[in-house]
């Protein structure tokens, strides 16, 4: 019963951490589009 807790923990865990990488690049590309809007204004 372990085992099978312990693999799916670690399964679990890879996507949930690959998820939020992937919230943190989405945020990072929207931040650059939002400063060369911005740039480009003034």
């Amino acid at each position: 019963m372990f085992v099978v807790g312990f693999i799916l923990g670690l399964v679990l865990g890879a996507n949930i951490s690959l998820f939020l990488y992937a919230l943190i690049l989405i945020g990072k590309q929207s931040d650059e589009k939002i400063e060369n809007i911005r740039e480009k204004e003034v």
